[in-house]
């Protein structure tokens, strides 16, 4: 069974189609636990995190990748993040009760968007607006690389007890002949077989020859992946920057200090007086880059 938290890919060998397959158990439970999201989100941060992580693998260059939802209702805020190193962390702003009816009329009426952060900023920030398209976030997900980056994609993402699995399908770029196009229905055809439980529990090795086992097919080394926050005490300064100092003299009366929570690991970072006082002192230093 497959009880790790770890990205494999894998390539067939005769055709130009790569893929990768994930699992996901303690990084969920430790992202879930921050926050008490009511079933109906537990499932939508978890498929977000899923495809975030199968999304950066593909990455080229050192970077960092977002998925990101803004909504005008009940669901104001998902937003998932997922470096090269396959670091995730996410989280879920939200008001009042929501079903599962509720959620698929939010996705529809938000924004969803697709950002890259390459580290090194050479190749600039990319940001895509997602169409909401289907029943999910998958869906839309897979439509947004079929129209738009035409790159033919599909995802399968299932999801229980707080653990989930994903596997991705893609055509290579470059490899859209006649006879890739056969390859790619094939292989998609075959991967429509796929059970939920067989996902979940199968290694992947197994999972692969069970779905393609007259292909020749190169499965790399796993990645690990894990829950990680990129909170700091900067990150904290920089909040009380935006706060104001008007602002925050009236928190620093009130209750003698200042603490500022990351949304994403529930940390907090305590700034007494003396501390605020250096933060708008040396403003210039302490810019969040």
């Amino acid at each position: 069974m497959n009880n790790k938290d770890v990205l494999q890919k894998f390539l067939f060998e005769q055709a130009g189609v790569r893929g990768e397959i994930v699992h996901l158990k303690e990084t969920i439970q430790a992202i879930l636990q921050q926050h008490s999201y009511p079933n109906v989100l537990q499932e939508l941060l978890s498929e977000a995190l899923v495809i975030a992580s199968l999304l950066t693998a593909s990455m080229k260059f050192k970077g960092r990748l977002t998925i990101q939802f803004q909504g005008k209702g009940k669901i104001k805020l998902l937003l998932v993040q997922s470096n090269t190193d396959l670091q995730l962390r996410g989280l879920i702003q939200w008001n009042g009760e929501i079903t599962p009816s509720d959620l698929l009329q939010e996705l529809k009426n938000g924004t969803l968007a697709i950002i890259i952060d390459p580290d090194n900023n050479a190749a600039g920030r990319y940001q895509g607006i997602v169409a909401f398209e289907g029943n999910s976030l998958t869906q839309s997900i897979e439509a947004y690389f079929k129209y738009s980056e035409q790159l033919p994609t599909r995802l399968w993402v299932t999801i229980k007890d707080s653990h989930a699995a994903g596997l991705l399908l893609q055509v290579l770029p470059g490899k859209e002949s006649d006879q890739d196009n056969d390859d790619w229905t094939r292989l998609t055809y075959l991967t429509e077989t796929i059970k939920p439980d067989e996902l979940l529990t199968l290694e992947n090795k197994t999972l692969l020859y069970r779905l393609f086992s007259e292909e020749d097919i190169r499965l790399f080394d796993p990645i690990p992946v894990s829950f990680s926050c990129t909170c700091s005490v900067k990150r904290g300064e920089h909040a009380i920057l935006l706060l104001g100092r008007e602002e925050a003299e009236l928190e620093l009366r009130e209750k003698q200090k200042i603490v500022v929570t990351c949304e994403f690991c529930n940390k907090e970072y305590i700034f007494d007086r003396v501390g605020v006082d250096a933060i708008f002192k040396n403003n210039g230093k302490h810019t969040l880059h």
